[in-house]
């Protein structure tokens, strides 16, 4: 097997640890970036890879121990039941429901975003986003928030494990079962609309299948379906087509975990991976070598993902300089980065972040489609950027715990050497003459840093976070 490039020690800078940090995470506190800069490149991945076993200090929302909140009905009947009720009665307890939907959806947002801000494992919840836009199911078509919050649990848990086993949990999912009409499929009527996804977006990608193999999957699904009254996975036996069908190279009376293990035999399966997780982790430019090696790894590794992301955190071309502050931040992503970058302590109201999230394009648990969100450029649009702005001030104004101390433990500095600072905080990175010179300006405006009241720091910090290379990660 050739050997994988890995950055090397030499290589191996502040600028390369808060890159891993901003890509495998939400970004670094100042202290993390510190101790990430002390480590060798394959130490600082396996802070990433490996997990604390300290626990988030966001608990899952209230609502989700309720004692009805995995029914999918309202106070828990049955469907048929809800259909012997008066036609106004019915609509009134419907209209109720859903809204009760509506809220505790908006909870899970909250808890989601505030959980991302304060983890002590980012990758985790890095993941877990990456996941929701891979396997874009939403609550539009879905309705119910608890299958929601299970899925997202389900991406917590298997993002890292093996994509097989991780397909399979995924095609019995009960938000994708409804998302993707799976749980109406029928050997008599296979719906099509998931296993053409699944052969699409999620696993070997458009050109990689034919027709038939969509047809013969989708028989193979049929029967996935949930419970009458919950949101939990059952096969119905008699809704099962149990003929004979034929699925690329596999042929017999095939099930969903046959059509799931002969997808991963294909080679295009880890190629198709590997250029997923090279575009939202590193490039949406693709690069030819570093994917090779992340595909190879995945095959030689029975798909461990682990492996896969293990490759591409410590390949010397992750850390390419196209690649370093080479990508736009998705809305959550500029959330999450400037809410951890503020203060290390305090969390942002997790109300305030969602609804930003929302007005900049990515409201969570609702992706545009099945495809999720476009990313990238689509980000940015004279509207939008105005708005990311707007925000971004907003984040910075109500901090009312930064000082001037949390800013600058040393006041004593003088305005360049400010500017480093500022810089290597907020950037991560030294930037061009341009951007120092300009940065230099507008610091001679104010007084000398020992001189700094609350004002002047809320003033650079929104002329900081309000410059376009914030705009990149």
């Amino acid at each position: 097997m050739a050997k994988t490039p890995t950055l090397s020690r030499r290589r191996w800078s502040r600028q390369t640890a808060a890159h891993l940090a901003v890509r495998a995470g939400f970004g670094p506190t100042p202290t993390q970036l510190d101790q990430l800069e002390q480590l060798d490149p394959d130490e600082a991945v396996d802070l990433f890879l490996t997990y604390s076993a300290e626990k988030t200090r966001t608990q899952t929302p209230d609502w989700y121990h309720e004692t009805h909140a995995k029914h999918r009905s309202p106070k828990g009947l049955e469907w048929k039941e809800l259909k012997k009720l008066e036609p106004e009665e019915r609509q009134k307890l419907q209209k109720t429901f859903r809204k009760k939907q509506n809220t505790q959806l908006q909870r899970t947002r909250e808890w989601w975003l505030q959980r991302m801000v304060q983890t002590p494992t980012p990758l985790e919840e890095k993941l877990t986003l990456f996941w929701h836009g891979h396997f874009a199911t939403s609550f539009k078509k879905v309705k119910c928030a608890y299958p929601m919050l299970e899925q997202n649990m389900t991406f917590r848990e298997q993002g890292q494990g093996n994509w097989n086993t991780f397909l399979i949990e995924m095609s019995k999912d009960p938000a994708m079962l409804v998302y993707l009409d799976n749980a109406r499929s029928k050997k008599r009527k296979p719906n099509e609309n998931y296993a053409r996804e699944l052969l699409e977006l999620f696993s070997l990608g458009e050109g990689n299948y034919s027709e038939d193999d969509i047809k013969n999957a989708a028989r193979a699904f049929s029967g996935w379906s949930l419970k009458s009254t919950e949101w939990e996975f059952k096969e119905r036996t008699r809704q099962l087509d149990e003929g004979e069908k034929t699925f690329m190279d596999a042929s017999g009376p095939l099930r969903g975990e046959d059509i799931i293990r002969e997808i991963t035999r294909q080679p295009q399966a880890s190629d198709f991976l590997a250029e997923r997780l090279w575009s939202f982790f590193a490039s949406e430019t693709p690069n030819k070598n570093a994917m090779a090696d992340i595909s190879r790894t995945l095959r030689g590794t029975n798909f461990d993902l682990n492996q896969g992301l293990r490759v591409l955190f410590t390949h010397e071309d992750f850390y390419h300089p196209s690649v370093i502050r080479g990508q736009i931040k998705s809305p959550v992503q500029l959330c999450v980065h400037l809410a951890r970058t503020l203060n290390e302590a305090s969390v942002p109201p997790g109300k305030m972040m969602a609804r930003g999230c929302q007005q900049l394009g990515q409201k969570l648990f609702e992706p545009p489609s099945v495809k999720g969100w476009d990313g990238g450029a689509a980000w940015i649009t004279a509207s939008t950027l105005s708005l990311r702005y707007r925000f971004s001030s907003q984040l910075v104004r109500m901090k009312q715990g930064f000082n001037v101390d949390t800013l600058l433990p040393d006041r004593t500095l003088n305005r360049e050497q400010v500017r480093e600072v500022l810089f290597d905080r907020f950037y991560h990175s030294p930037l061009r003459v341009q951007e120092r010179t300009q940065m230099d300006h507008y610091l001679a405006q104010l007084p000398p840093a020992s001189e700094w009241k609350r004002h002047h720091v809320v003033q650079v910090l929104e002329h900081l976070v309000q410059q376009p290379q914030f705009q990149l990660t």
